[in-house]
């Protein structure tokens, strides 16, 4: 195994940056210290009406601080949708103060859901049905284009998109508009209710990007409004593997929840091939009225050491490396070759760190250029084993000579492992808002970064 590098500049205690945030409460810009406190890293804030705040954001603070070395610089995209004039977030849109393209764009076909999650971002499940026309997508894909040229990724969200009476000619427009790769963000229920639904999804060329958040039926009375939705998820999984749809796992983590059942997760993605990758994501509060102390929360190192520790280090917290395109504190991940029922991590056979680390490394020349391309495709939000450049990345990492006949078994045996966190009013930094590459669609053409219009300028239920 190869050692972490360990930064000569990782401070043990006091000041680690000065940046602006949000006030949970009335959401006004503030200014904000993250601050190293007893080996972690907190948020400190403080509003003039509502007073101070302090938040957790990471549990171990030498990892928070050695993940700053992947930030890798940003891309623009073709055009911006906004100007520049009044700052964050009033001229977002995006405007051309953001420093990174779309890699993930969200479509959101509806804010209707078949069920009631306490803690959904979105506020979905108890509002009147109401469904994106088809018009509307045509013109709000049509300036995805405008940006990107041919854009990497669009998920197809809401609300519960399953439930669109024309999600199938959605799917078809966004497919005509040669969007490189489809996701289908849904929780199953469909799934399990109409069963010449999941026939016609096995043929529509997208991947599903399933909820998924454990084993026990607890679990889902406290994170998904029923305990009865177990079974519904375990049945959804059935016509999932029937025909082999290629799924991401997609787990909401809850301190005292289900941080326990991240090993068994893992264990079934490893053992059942239609599942190609798996996100964990520690709960965001977003939502009025969920109680829970902003200072006892789950951050990225918590996930990474309990998946080295619940999988016995089949992955280990040395497998996991910051993705570099958005802000490297946002998300971390591992890929692994699974054959024989033995899993390999890529980071056993190549140092990903050294090759991604933009502070030190300076690599530019063939062969190990090449291989900085290919990882760094891979290290990247838009990376979907539904890709064929992502497979002959993965196969330019792991020394494969790539053929077209080698290319069903990377996709039947290639994993990943990712741990992505969200903001949330408490965490919220603008710093990290400005590299974001994952973006909500509007329908008036403009694209707002996941977190800010969650956190901002979602409009609310209430409101």
């Amino acid at each position: 195994m190869n050692p972490i590098p360990q930064s000569p500049h990782v401070l043990k205690t006091g000041l680690l940056d000065r940046t602006q945030s949000i006030c949970p409460v009335c959401k006004k810009t503030v200014d904000a210290d993250l601050v190293l406190v007893d080996g972690r890293v907190l948020m400190t804030k403080r509003c003039e009406q509502h007073g101070r705040f302090e938040s957790l954001v990471s549990s171990d603070a030498q990892m928070y601080q050695r993940s700053l070395a992947h930030d890798q610089p940003g891309k623009k995209p073709r055009q911006f949708a906004t100007q520049a004039a009044k700052g964050c977030p009033d001229d977002c849109g995006i405007c051309p103060n953001h420093q990174q393209h779309t890699c993930v764009a969200l479509l959101e076909v509806s804010d209707n859901c078949n069920l009631s999650c306490p803690s959904c971002y979105a506020g979905s499940g108890s509002r009147p049905a109401r469904y994106l026309d088809l018009k509307t997508a045509n013109f709000m894909l049509d300036r995805y284009l405008d940006y990107e040229g041919r854009p990497e990724v669009l998920q197809i969200s809401g609300g519960e998109p399953t439930l669109h009476p024309e999600l199938f000619s959605l799917i078809k427009l966004a497919h005509a508009k040669r969007i490189r790769h489809l996701m289908l963000n849904t929780n199953g229920v469909r799934m399990v209710e109409d069963r010449e639904f999941v026939k016609e999804l096995a043929d529509a060329n997208i991947e599903v990007y399933f909820q998924f958040d454990g084993f026990e039926p607890q679990i889902y009375q406290k994170l998904r409004g029923g305990a009865a939705v177990l079974k519904l998820k375990l049945q959804a999984l059935d016509a999932l593997a029937k025909y082999h749809i290629p799924t991401t796992l997609v787990t909401t983590l809850a301190r005292g929840v289900n941080e326990d059942q991240i090993g068994r997760i893992i264990s079934f993605g490893v053992e059942n091939r239609f599942v190609r990758g798996i996100t964990f994501q520690p709960i965001i509060f977003v939502q009025d009225g969920l109680v829970f102390d902003p200072l006892d929360r789950l951050t990225l190192p918590d996930v990474v050491k309990a998946i080295d520790a619940q999988t016995q280090g089949l992955f280990r917290v040395s497998d996991f490396v910051p993705m570099p395109c958005p802000h490297p504190t946002c998300c971390s991940l591992t890929y692994a070759f699974i054959k024989g029922g033995r899993v390999t991590p890529v980071t056993r056979k190549v140092d990903v760190e050294k090759y991604l680390d933009y502070f030190c490394n300076r690599i530019i020349a063939s062969p190990a250029g090449l291989l900085r391309k290919a990882l760094e495709g891979l290290w990247s939000a838009s990376a979907t084993f539904n890709s064929t450049d992502v497979l002959k990345d993965f196969a330019c990492v792991c020394g494969i000579p790539f053929s077209p006949h080698i290319l069903q078994e990377l996709k039947d045996n290639v994993i990943r492992i990712m741990v992505k966190p969200f903001m949330d009013a408490y965490t919220f930094d603008f710093k990290r808002a400005k590299k974001c590459c994952i973006h909500v669609l509007q329908t008036d053409g403009r694209l707002i970064p996941f977190c800010v219009y969650n956190n901002i300028l979602r409009p609310r239920a209430h409101a």
